[in-house]
């Protein structure tokens, strides 16, 4: 089997880029490509996300996506010399991208959802990453299960760390979580409390501003009866911020494209092709390579402005 993993740390690519720059039988995980799943037979290549161009619940996560075309056959297309063959590129080692390379490279166990634990594990990450931790499990033993798995990505995120490392870095991470995948599935692994709250720091009618300080953040503020948020995750040296915006659904009234299109407008002198405010309907974040140039005080302002103008409050 042949599959190799590559590490563009917060590279973003068009879907005609990334199929002019990239050798065929090469997949794109979870933003790397800023386009709507799609595969060209004719490379061929493969995107598979759930950020741009769609609606996120009712699109599957990346790692849901790549284990029904794993049971669709995907590997009758992607095979060099009957040998299941894949350059899998990703630019972030966040919890939908691990498990979904996990699954390709371990493709002839997903095939057919023989293994009740990998369906398991699939189904529950599917449902918290296309609600942005909204999904309402509580406090169940799979959730402190998925907590344990992805602590190593975890971890660094809540320290601010994800955007400042390199390709190495962001590598460790993905064969760590990778490791406890393993452990999960072929042992028992391990369980963690459902630990992390949040910090309020402003926001609006309706939505908060907040710290987050681990996993278990969003469920405490959906818990909270907090259904719209803006999460400050860092405060980078160079004086550039990173934010995360989410909402439960679509049925909350805080306009998620909305704001990415007026935050694209105010801070163009950043955002380019690669470098822009990004995300789906339910949940968006900064620029990848540059972050915010917009301090909290200045965001909680724009947001409120943009709310009014979006509702004609």
């Amino acid at each position: 089997m042949a599959m190799e993993l590559f590490v563009e740390p917060r590279k973003v690519y068009t879907w005609s880029q990334f199929k002019k720059e990239k050798e065929p039988y090469s997949i794109a995980l979870d933003g790397i490509v800023n386009d709507v799943t799609e595969i060209d037979e004719a490379g061929p290549y493969a995107n598979f996300d759930h950020h741009s161009k769609v609606g996120r619940i009712a699109t599957r996560s990346t790692c849901k996506q790549v284990a029904m075309y794993i049971n669709l056959d995907l590997f009758d297309l992607f095979k060099v010399d009957g040998i299941p063959t894949a350059n899998i590129y990703v630019n972030d080692p966040d919890e939908d991208t691990c498990l979904g390379y996990w699954l390709l490279k371990h493709h002839e166990e997903v095939g057919n959802h023989a293994n009740p634990r990998i369906n398991r594990l699939v189904d529950c990450e599917d449902r918290l990453d296309c609600t942005a931790g909204a999904y309402p499990f509580g406090d169940i033993e799979m959730r402190r299960k998925m907590a344990w798995i992805f602590e190593p990505y975890n971890d660094l995120r809540f320290k601010g760390q994800i955007s400042e490392l390199d390709e190495g870095g962001m590598r460790n991470v993905i064969e760590a979580v990778c490791a406890r995948i393993d452990d999960h599935i072929y042992r028992e692994g391990g369980e963690v409390a459902l630990e992390g709250h949040y910090e309020k720091i402003g926001g609006g009618d309706n939505w908060v501003m907040v710290k987050e300080t681990g996993p278990a953040s969003r469920l405490a503020m959906y818990n909270d009866g907090i259904k719209a948020f803006t999460a400050l995750v860092a405060e980078k040296e160079d004086g550039s911020y990173v934010y995360v915006m989410g909402r439960k659904s679509e049925c909350i009234r805080y306009p998620i494209p909305y704001f990415i299109k007026k935050l694209n407008k105010i801070e163009a002198e950043i955002v380019n092709d690669g470098n822009l405010w990004g995300g789906s309907d339910t949940i968006m974040g900064s620029p990848r390579i540059t972050g915010s140039k917009i301090p909290p005080d200045r965001m909680q302002e724009e947001i409120n402005l943009m709310i009014k103008e979006f509702y004609k409050l």
